[in-house]
């Protein structure tokens, strides 16, 4: 076998080469951004720049219309998979198989529900939880947790009704802001760009990613090298290693860098857990989560919060707080789900949940563009609605107004 350090030079010049490319790739990602915002100003001019729960509403109505988003792509072609497994073998058959035994027939079988499996895997793959931390595990590497999403989604699962393209005069009809000649005239003009922009935004988002897995690959490969030369302790160390340490330790051996390793590893254990404020002036500091914790939050019969709505629809169910992807793992179909904010790894849940709250994000937030396009009511900028709610609460959600509302349980 060739020796790990004869392998580092070429493994060295392709990891600083997918940087160069991710750098070119996120700054077409920014630029790709900010052709949302004309079409915001052109809602802000009838109000006088006054931002309220109507602009935000009107905006969700104008990109509810964009399709063909990567993103959203996620949480529709696994209720395609999962309405495919119910065809071929049936969802009581497929429920019974523990999760290997699904894995590996979906992985083997040559039927329907495995080649479109498959497919899902070639396309998103490079996706999971926490996308940009390359210490993460790909859906490709371990797609485990899609197969339990799956023997979750089977049971329930229907043919979703395909949403008619509206006209131009129909959605200007819906909105609440009275629009002039001149508005409509440049949203006729602008709208069609801002949409294009969503589905760019989103796809270089998924090639950025993709990029950034190969980096993810290489570092797994190398981490496992060392380990195989008693370089490494643990494959799992060379993340919290420096590109300059990796050759030092190579050509050195050194204890004192992985000691220095050890010690960041245990320092992230503890840092992955800050939450930060939405906007920071200065230095970034986490939130004091003894101060949270000793907060109390006393229960309203008929607690009402407001956020930003970015997403229409009116929905009734119990809610689901879920911190992370481990308590959202729990999600019963109609649930609406109460989060702290949500990225691409929670996507496969979208299929069973009625709406989406969740304490940060905005207009293009992750949660929004997805709740959108799957047509659930979605609410963001909540801040407090993870402690002040709790799971088993039967609650009211508007899209359209931005509020969460506590009611009565209903009876049995």
């Amino acid at each position: 076998m060739q020796r790990v350090v004869d392998l580092i030079p070429q493994t060295y010049d392709f990891k600083v080469s997918i940087i160069f490319r991710l750098s070119n790739i996120l700054v077409l990602k920014f630029a790709i951004t900010r052709s949302y915002f004309f079409s915001f100003k052109t809602l802000e001019q009838p109000k006088k720049c006054n931002i309220d729960t109507d602009v935000y509403s009107d905006f969700a109505i104008l990109l509810a219309s964009s399709s063909n988003i990567e993103s959203a792509n996620v949480p529709q072609a696994m209720q395609e998979v999962a309405l495919q497994i119910v065809k071929d073998i049936g969802s009581e058959k497929f429920c019974s198989m523990s999760v290997e035994e699904a894995e590996e027939w979906l992985l083997s079988t040559q039927s329907a529900a495995g080649h479109q499996f498959r497919q899902f895997l070639e396309r998103h793959g490079h996706r999971c939880l926490k996308e940009f931390d390359i210490r993460s595990v790909t859906w490709g590497s371990d797609p485990k947790i899609l197969i339990k999403l799956l023997q979750s989604l089977a049971p329930a699962c229907k043919e979703q009704p395909k949403d008619e393209d509206k006209s131009m005069g129909k959605i200007f009809s819906q909105l609440h802001i009275p629009l002039n000649f001149l508005n409509k005239c440049l949203l006729r003009l602008i709208l069609p760009n801002c949409r294009r922009a969503i589905r760019a935004r989103e796809a270089g988002k998924s090639l950025t990613i993709k990029i950034f897995d190969h980096w993810r690959k290489s570092f797994r490969r190398l981490g496992k090298q060392m380990l195989s030369e008693g370089r490494l302790p643990d494959e799992d160390l060379i993340y919290f290693l420096t590109l300059d340490e990796i050759k030092d330790l190579l050509d050195t051996r050194s204890p004192s860098i992985i000691s220095r390793a050890n010690y960041r590893r245990r320092i992230f254990t503890i840092a992955e857990d800050f939450k930060f404020p939405e906007i920071s002036r200065g230095f970034p500091k986490p939130i004091n989560f003894d101060q949270e914790k000793t907060d109390s939050h006393e229960y309203i019969a008929d607690l009402t919060m407001k956020g930003t709505p970015v997403s229409l629809g009116v929905s009734k169910g119990y809610a689901r707080v879920a911190m992370s992807l481990e308590e959202a793992s729990k999600l019963k179909p109609g649930e609406i789900l109460i989060t702290y904010c949500t990225d691409i790894g929670w996507s496969p849940y979208f299929p069973i949940i009625s709406g989406v709250v969740t304490e940060l994000g905005g207009l293009i937030s992750h949660g929004a563009v997805v709740s959108r396009e799957y047509g659930v009511p979605c609410v963001v900028g909540m801040q407090g609605a993870t402690k002040k709610f709790r799971t088993g609460d039967y609650v009211l959600l508007d899209g359209k107004k931005g509020i969460l509302q506590r009611l009565p349980l209903p009876e049995e």
